[in-house]
């Protein structure tokens, strides 16, 4: 047993000093996580990131790569190939790449059954949500130890508590770990490329010849390509980007072995998906691929409207349009995006150094390979998305910059003996300036845990229950936020089709029994939907809008010849509900 002197040394000058300091590091960060989080988290905040939870607990259930949400076009698409609708057989998703799924599926397979019983009393969010905060939080953390091994790797310790510390204090990321978008998965898997390139090239700089461990190295680094473009699609350019840089490194003999390992990892992880894809939908994209002529915001374009549709055919393609989209999201990029995505004063520090050229020559290779990396993403990103993920080039490569940019600050200090020996001061000054705005967020005062409006947990739940008990075996539910409903009620859900002609089709397959409509609907203008309607009486087949339904909504009588047609039910000051008469269980049954 140690004496007491010996113990006090241990902890002052031997490895107890490390762990201390370790420790130390961990309780701070989970201080900075609880404090951030309890104060920032406002639940699910949007369909998309719903779509990507509900696919998540399909998978964990062991359901496949299905969704509870009954999306219009899906079912038309999925019909016209011969596939029909199945009351007890959910959908194929169609929209989404599968890695954020897959990560959520790991971690709800660990989750008990209470927790998805769990009943939230506002203003706490539900336990499910919790569990998907939790995962971010964890994987934001293993970003920034990315962020340091890369740093150490590349310059040194100083660079690389000074990055990691930039990627810890921006308030950017971890807006995006509040709102469970699924950009850390991205984070994690970029930044593990650029570990392992920068893993390649001090390879190369040993021996540019090919060996069994160089191949190891680009296999690793070509499947780490492959995860980047499930996890989205246009994540994909990256792999594009290191074909052509393994192409121009490597010399004769040795790049064409290198490029077929490359190829061949990417394409063991992404063929099974994309053959999938094919099988179901008749696309290797499955329908994301129409995201091309799409763009968030754009009435005559807009993403979540296609879906509403119940047609196979694809939205119409026009070059100006995608022109037009791609150059104005490049724009916005290049003017904003760029600068407030994380890196803040850091960009400054990166951009002024790639006009210094490094010493160290794997410094400056894998520097300029993510300098071309990040202009291809900015430009080529926003023509082949549709603009609905919150998912940017800006926020997931934003800590590759910060540690680009640690690098150069340190060599301007370096270079200037006055503050060379004050370094630690010019650090924290910028760390300072860079957790300011996270400082801030952190004083503001708790928010509730869910995203009301339009998302009520309890509302979503009650509903279920409501459907179990009120309403006939077999009965269907339709809804304006059919992912939230389907998440939180954790039943099938109709997305609310864009016209009645659509919902006529809906209700030959399944008897539609309520309608939620929440602010989604309700807070839009209906001028142009009320003034198109003729008289109280509407018709199934009619092409157009709901003006006859909306109008019913003002006066309290639905239009006769509508099923779900009994007086609106109010379930808050915002959210209301249309029953269908003919699906409610009679008294005494």
């Amino acid at each position: 047993m140690k004496s007491a002197q010996e113990l006090i040394h241990w902890l002052e000058q031997g490895r107890g000093a490390r762990w201390v300091a370790r420790a130390g590091l961990v309780l701070a960060g989970l201080l900075l996580t609880t404090l951030y989080t309890w104060k920032q988290f406002h639940g699910i905040p949007d369909e998309l990131a719903m779509q990507q939870a509900v696919l998540g607990r399909q998978l964990a259930r062991g359901e496949g790569f299905t969704t509870p949400v009954n999306y219009p076009q899906t079912y038309a698409v999925l019909a016209a190939r011969g596939q029909k609708f199945d009351e007890g057989k959910p959908y194929p998703d169609l929209h989404h790449a599968p890695l954020y799924a897959i990560v959520l599926a790991a971690t709800f397979t660990l989750l008990p059954d209470a927790a998805w019983a769990h009943r939230p009393v506002p203003p706490e969010g539900w336990a499910p949500d919790y569990v998907v905060l939790g995962l971010n939080a964890v994987l934001m953390w293993v970003a920034v130890w990315l962020v340091w091994r890369l740093a150490v790797r590349l310059y040194d310790r100083r660079a690389a508590w000074l990055a990691a510390l930039g990627t810890v204090l921006s308030v950017s990321l971890w807006e995006q770990v509040v709102s469970l978008s699924g950009l850390t998965v991205f984070l994690v898997v970029i930044l593990a490329v650029f570990n392992g390139l920068a893993g390649i090239e001090v390879r190369l700089t040993q021996s540019a010849a090919w060996s069994r461990a160089l191949g190891w190295r680009v296999a690793a680094l070509g499947g780490l390509a492959a995860l980047l473009f499930l996890t989205e699609y246009s994540g994909g350019l990256v792999a594009v980007v290191l074909i052509g840089y393994l192409a121009w490194r490597l010399p004769g003999r040795a790049r064409w072995p290198v490029l077929g390992v490359f190829a061949a990892a990417f394409a063991l992880l992404v063929t099974p998906w994309l053959g999938r894809n094919l099988l179901v939908s008749g696309h290797p994209l499955g329908l994301a691929w129409q995201n091309l002529a799409l763009k968030s915001g754009d009435p005559t374009a807009e993403p979540a409207t296609q879906r509403q549709l119940a047609a196979t055919e694809p939205p119409g393609f026009d070059l100006n349009k995608l022109g037009n989209k791609g150059l104005t999201g490049l724009e916005q990029n290049l003017q904003s995006r760029i600068w407030s995505g994380g890196g803040m004063l850091f960009t400054a520090f990166f951009i002024a150094g790639l006009a210094y050229q490094f010493r160290h020559g794997p410094m400056n290779r894998v520097r300029w390979v993510f300098a071309v990396v990040l202009l291809v993403l900015l430009a080529g990103q926003p023509f082949l998305n549709s603009g609905e993920s919150p998912r940017l080039p800006a926020h997931y490569l934003a800590p590759l910059i910060i540690v680009f940019g640690s690098g150069f600050l340190l060599v301007l200090v370096d270079s200037q003996p006055r503050l060379a020996s004050h370094w630690r001061w010019v650090a924290a000054a910028l760390l300072l300036l860079q957790g300011l705005p996270l400082s801030r967020d952190c004083l503001e005062p708790r928010k509730i845990h869910f995203h009301y409006p339009p998302y009520f947990p309890n509302l979503f739940i009650e509903l279920r229950k409501d459907m179990q008990t009120r309403f006939l075996p077999g009965t269907g539910v339709a809804s304006d936020v059919p992912a939230g409903t389907a998440w939180y009620g954790q039943l099938r859900v109709w997305a609310k089709p864009e016209r009645l002609r659509d919902f006529s089709q809906i209700i030959v397959e399944q008897n539609i029994g309520a309608l939620l409509l929440t602010p989604v609907t309700l807070d839009r203008p209906f001028f142009t939907e009320l003034a198109a309607r003729k008289d109280d009486n509407i018709s199934l087949t009619d092409t157009g809008g709901w003006g006859g339904v909306y109008a019913g909504l003002v006066t309290r009588r639905m239009p006769a010849n509508f099923p779900l047609n009994l007086p609106p039910q109010k379930l808050t000051e915002n959210m209301v509900l249309l029953v269908n008469p003919q699906t409610l269980l009679r008294q005494g049954n």
